[in-house]
């Protein structure tokens, strides 16, 4: 077998027979229970949200008459046989179509959000490294709008160099902020997932 078939690991391979649509919900599962940042009283926004996996494990926290919504801007199957997942195929800064879709479902902010984003990959560590932080300063951006005041951030980050432009925006906007890599990553991942707690406006 060559090194390219080797990413069928044992969490794919649990993934696969747990039904869950990507490896990645095994990470939330970590991160879920180590800071137990997913309630059943909340409505979550999962941004960059497809396949859905995320989706799949903050539908079966959160109880039935509370939303997790997943934007993307690619379409996501919806057959997820839950009724508390809610799907909208937008740019997540198209912010006044946002605004209307989260009218339409009643949500005025949300209590967490959450976002496994990645830029595409080009094979030079720098160049992905410095493309993470970018679009976590924009899902940050997002934050400001549709998050609640002591709401909830995790973002995923390709840690590099330009790391502590991040991390500096992020504590000016939450009271604490936490590093930390689920087993569930790849050892030579680069990506640490960012526990943001308790937005201060």
């Amino acid at each position: 077998m060559t090194k390219q078939f080797i990413v069928q690991d044992p969490y794919f391979e649990k993934a696969k027979k747990l039904g869950y649509r990507a490896r990645s919900a095994f990470k939330l599962l970590e991160i879920q229970e180590k800071y137990s940042v997913i309630q059943p009283k909340m409505n979550v926004l999962d941004v960059a949200a497809a396949p859905g996996s995320f989706l799949q494990v903050i539908s079966k926290i959160i109880d039935l008459d509370h939303k997790a919504v997943g934007i993307d801007i690619t379409k996501i199957d919806p057959n997820f046989g839950r009724p508390n997942i809610y799907l909208l195929q937008e740019s997540i800064f198209e912010y006044e179509k946002i605004r209307i879709y989260l009218d339409s479902l009643s949500i005025g902010q949300f209590d967490l959000i959450t976002s496994d984003i990645a830029p595409s990959t080009t094979g030079m560590s720098g160049v992905d490294q410095y493309r993470s932080v970018e679009l976590n300063l924009a899902i940050l951006d997002v934050a400001k709008v549709f998050l609640k005041k002591w709401g909830n951030l995790v973002l995923k980050v390709f840690v590099g160099e330009d790391v502590n432009d991040l991390m500096w925006a992020l504590k000016e906007n939450f009271i604490k902020v936490n590093r930390f890599k689920p087993k569930a990553c790849r050892e030579r991942s680069f990506e640490e997932y960012f526990i943001c707690m308790g937005k201060k406006d």
